[in-house]
């Protein structure tokens, strides 16, 4: 199940419960509404938690496997040549490139943040865009000697042009894995739900793309 399908079936279950009752993981607490109003926030806001860092395992689980893919074929996870036409807009070292993609999603989600959030974020941003260059750089050297070991013939250079191009496939992943993290930080439970809904439709939908 998509991580948008998730938040959305979240968001419209805690909406059609009796205001007496909540779900949080399965679990459903009853709780005296009229003596209780801060619990019953709380609780509602604990399955907000949940819930997010339910999706953001699923990102985290989504990176394993493209690991234990490229050790088997490195090229094809690298290439990307398994995905779809909408995450080839943000394509960057076998996955998304974070400070594009937060460039596309960011409009969608600033008019809820504070302007320490949005200084916070820029900054992150700017640490993001110079560990994504500083990779990218380092991948297109590989490729280059990638290219001339190939064109002579040079199977021991090519081996280990495929085992560093493992090695920029983990960091990258690793990037990736941070932005998800930092960023959960940086915005309030509702607002990094809100950021996932949004990442999930970048990654799926191409009409985000149609207004750049």
């Amino acid at each position: 199940m998509s991580s948008s399908n998730q938040l959305n079936q979240s968001s419209r279950f805690l909406a059609n419960k009796p205001r007496n009752e909540v779900n949080v993981q399965g679990y459903t607490f009853r709780i005296d509404v009229k003596n209780s109003a801060g619990n019953t926030t709380f609780v509602m806001n604990y399955g907000r938690w949940s819930e997010k860092h339910t999706v953001m395992k699923h990102y985290f689980e989504l990176f394993e496997m493209k690991t234990s893919a490229a050790n088997l074929d490195v090229f094809s996870v690298v290439s990307a040549i398994w995905c779809t036409t909408a995450e080839r807009n943000l394509l960057w070292i076998g996955g998304f490139r974070p400070s594009q993609l937060l460039q596309v999603i960011l409009p969608q989600v600033q008019h809820s943040c504070s302007q320490q959030q949005l200084s916070d974020i820029f900054s992150f941003v700017q640490s993001c865009q110079q560990a994504e260059d500083a990779l990218a750089q380092g991948m297109e050297k590989l490729q280059q000697n990638l290219d001339k070991a190939t064109a002579a013939g040079d199977k021991a250079l090519k081996l280990t042009c495929v085992s560093q191009q493992m090695s920029f496939l983990k960091q990258a992943n690793h990037v990736r894995q941070q932005f998800l993290y930092q960023l959960s930080r940086l915005l309030t439970i509702c607002q990094y739900a809100e950021f996932l809904l949004a990442f999930g439709e970048c990654l799926y939908n191409s009409q985000p793309w149609s207004s750049l």
